[in-house]
């Protein structure tokens, strides 16, 4: 709803009421049927013709409206402290607060208010000691790498279904009784079958995908192996032979084995070292964002897979659908969120 002008409402009055007494001739409906096209409501157009009719003018004296009884200037202020910047109050319990219906508190918060409900955005869940570190290890990041390419990994899970995409747990009916079983319920297993994808990144390319077989972890051996040695090492080769790249991988335990860091030194692999490596900050690895556009395609309107066969295919082929180019500006705009941290800190601590 859009919170009401009184300007407007005084330049409306005032042009209905100049154009009744210019075409008064032609009766009230011509004066109606002319400000309908406007949208104006039929009731307000006739409430005008009324009061120019008695002879009280089209301008409102202060004061002359329906006194307040329930939202008055004290409630109003009342309603604004209950509702403005709290979370986890509802319009229902402010209606029964002030004994009255809830359509009436939404329009007070619309008519006298610039109070809006808003969606609140999700942060990652962080330890004290962790926010104590992140802002620090970002800002030596920034300025020790900030001169290279970010070259960075990640997996994800995929699951046969993914209910919790926007518009995938929502169904329309107009008589829940006839709605199909298929439809309005969302069956789960109790150990759904999953599919584990692993991919590294930068502002150059994207690597060829890792799939994981279903229950299978990746170890320290799996990792080395089947990620590092087999496509991430080959993908840097490829696109960073300038050597002006730096490898990110995130904190996972097999990502730092010994196995693993004395094979990328071997390898002359500029890589971020764990002491430096700032803990749970997606928002400072665009990868986040490439596995929720990813996702969002391959099960777009509702898509499942049969089984994990049918899902891999389907990610494969969604992957040659993604625009490369959008994901490489992804990774490209890691400097520029870790300088975000450096200079601002944690969104959370603003």
């Amino acid at each position: 709803m859009v919170k009401i002008n009184s300007n407007t409402q005084e330049l409306t009055r005032q042009r209905v009421y100049n154009f009744y007494f210019e075409n008064r001739i032609l009766g009230k409906n011509y004066t109606v049927k002319h400000f309908l096209k406007e949208k104006i409501p039929e009731s307000t157009v006739y409430s005008i013709i009324q009061r120019a009719e008695k002879g009280f003018g089209p301008t409102r004296k202060p004061g002359s409206g329906r006194i307040a009884k329930k939202m008055t200037k004290s409630n109003i202020t009342k309603l604004k402290a209950m509702f403005d910047h709290k979370d986890g109050v509802t319009q229902a319990q402010a209606a029964n607060k002030f004994k009255c219906h809830q359509s009436f508190i939404t329009k007070t918060l619309a008519r006298h208010t610039d109070i809006q409900c808003r969606k609140k955005n999700k942060i990652p869940m962080r330890t004290e000691a962790q926010k104590a570190t992140i802002r620090a290890k970002c800002g030596r990041l920034y300025r020790k790498f900030h001169n290279l390419d970010w070259v960075m990994d990640d997996e994800s899970y995929f699951t046969l279904k993914h209910s919790t995409i926007n518009g995938n747990n929502n169904f329309y009916s107009s008589n829940v009784s006839e709605t199909p079983a298929s439809v309005k319920y969302d069956p789960r297993s109790k150990f759904e079958n999953k599919l584990l994808v692993w991919m590294c990144w930068s502002n150059k390319g994207v690597s060829k995908p890792y799939f994981v077989p279903s229950g299978t972890a990746i170890n320290q051996n799996i990792y080395l192996k089947e990620c590092l040695i087999d496509k991430c090492i080959p993908f840097i080769e490829s696109f960073h032979s300038d050597g002006q790249y730096v490898f990110w991988p995130d904190l996972a335990s097999s990502h730092y084995a010994n196995s693993v860091t004395n094979y990328l030194r071997d390898k002359k692999v500029k890589f971020v070292e764990k002491r430096d490596n700032p803990p749970n900050v997606p928002e400072c690895r665009p990868i986040e964002d490439f596995w929720s556009i990813l996702k969002g395609e391959v099960y777009k309107n509702n898509w499942q897979a049969k089984d994990l066969k049918q899902l891999r295919n389907r990610i494969t082929y969604c992957l040659k659908k993604i625009d490369k180019k959008a994901v490489q500006d992804m990774i490209g705009s890691t400097k520029r969120r870790l300088d975000n941290i450096r200079r601002n800190g944690l969104i959370e601590n603003k």
